[in-house]
């Protein structure tokens, strides 16, 4: 017997050791956040499209950091239409609670606004759902004209209270249109409502006021899924993903000082989002594979614009938005040949320029670039390709000179 017990104990002991082990391993369970719509306390018609503006850019900001679990508006939306509940009286904290526990999260962030005069005023809360415990507070004041300043501000102290870390990015005012944003939301009623067909109209007329504004690419991609055109639903969203991809591009552009990949994949804080996160790491990291130095990242900001022309012509035949990307190629190349005037790298960009000009059959303009590029760079690899667009130009000013 007493050797049964001096075989028993390093056995507990070992059993002891390991859940120690895995207990010390496993990461704490993670928050599950509802955000609710803000009730809208003085009525105002005009500023209505805020209840779910303030609360969805919530939503984005927090569940776009991959570290909490995040209820998803349609979700929010399901809930209320079972409940025959309307936006109006979220406030109310216990009615408030009672909807968390509905939507299985133990986080609840609510609150309302008021508009006085030029004046918007948000308040919020930070609630612990079981307990009905409100652990944080916000309170936003300031011009109406600036609500997406204030909006930024708002997640900012959010994120705070949720413990987490704040972005660089997120420490400057958004540069979106603010009637594009208004639009979107709007847009988003319309689509809750069931008036599909209005809500498309919206998310166009704010995806032309504001083409680097991502949600109205997604609305219009929703819009289609409604209506059951899953063509168009799959072909929006490879819309989407390239503007995603050139929006990512053009803010690494602006930063200081320039960083490369192999900096970022050092960085502390991105090799724990890659243990975390694959997915959400290649996402953060894309526009820093898209070369190690400014003027290769320029060239493949411009190829995804092309890639995005080209889309635009073939799946939805809007030859005007394509003709747009193209301009806004030749601008970039223009603006590159003081900043890479040394680089080698440049012909390449001026290549690009020289091929906008094609798609906009200025051929004026491409018989001037061939020369440039033909009398400058006489060995660069395009160069076949560069001699063919030189003859059609002359053919074309030729044709166009004959018929005066």
């Amino acid at each position: 017997m007493n050797g049964f017990k001096y075989i028993l104990l390093p056995a507990l002991i070992s059993c002891f050791n390991i859940n120690l082990i895995y207990a010390k391993d496993t990461p704490p369970p993670r928050d599950t956040i509802s955000v609710l719509y803000f009730d809208n306390t003085t009525r105002n018609a005009e500023y209505a499209w805020l209840s779910k503006g303030i609360a969805d850019m919530l939503i984005s900001e927090i569940a776009g950091r991959g570290v909490v679990d995040v209820v998803e508006r349609a979700n929010l939306k399901k809930i209320l239409d079972e409940q025959e509940l309307s936006l109006t009286g979220l406030v109310d904290d216990k009615k408030a609670v009672e909807l968390g526990k509905l939507l299985s999260a133990n986080k609840l962030i609510y609150g309302s606004f008021i508009v006085q005069g030029n004046t918007i005023i948000i308040n919020g809360k930070l609630t612990e759902t079981e307990s009905g415990k409100i652990t944080a507070t916000f309170s936003i004041r300031g011009p109406s004209e600036g609500i997406l300043a204030l909006q930024n501000d708002l997640t900012l102290k959010v994120q705070k209270a949720l413990g987490m870390e704040v972005r660089e990015a997120l420490k400057k005012a958004p540069e979106h249109s603010l009637q594009a944003v208004k639009k979107y939301y709007q847009g988003l009623d319309l689509l809750d409502k069931g008036a599909v067909e209005d809500a498309r109209k919206k998310f166009e007329e704010a995806s032309t006021i504001d083409p680097y504004y991502l949600k109205p690419y997604q609305g219009i991609e929703e819009s289609y899924k409604y209506l059951k055109d899953f063509i168009k639903m799959r072909q929006q969203r490879e819309i989407a993903g390239l503007y995603d991809k050139i929006i990512k591009i053009q803010n690494r552009l602006k930063e200081t000082p320039w960083r490369t990949f192999a900096d970022i994949a050092l960085n502390p804080q991105y090799a724990e989002l890659r243990k975390e996160n694959q997915a959400l790491y290649e996402k953060e990291v894309y526009a820093y594979y898209q070369g190690d130095t400014p003027a290769v990242c320029t060239w493949n900001l411009q190829n995804n614009l092309f890639e995005l022309a080209d889309l635009y012509v073939e799946y939805f035949n809007e030859t005007e938005r394509a003709a747009a990307l193209n301009r806004e190629i030749i601008s970039i190349t223009e603006k590159s040949r003081k900043a890479f005037a040394k680089d080698p790298f440049l012909p390449e960009i001026l290549y690009s320029g020289l091929r906008a000009k094609v798609f906009l059959e200025d051929w004026q303009d491409v018989k001037k670039r061939c020369e440039e590029l033909m009398g400058n760079y006489p060995d660069y690899r395009m160069m076949w390709a560069i001699e063919d667009f030189y003859k059609n130009a002359l053919e074309k000013l030729s044709h166009d000179k004959s018929d005066k």
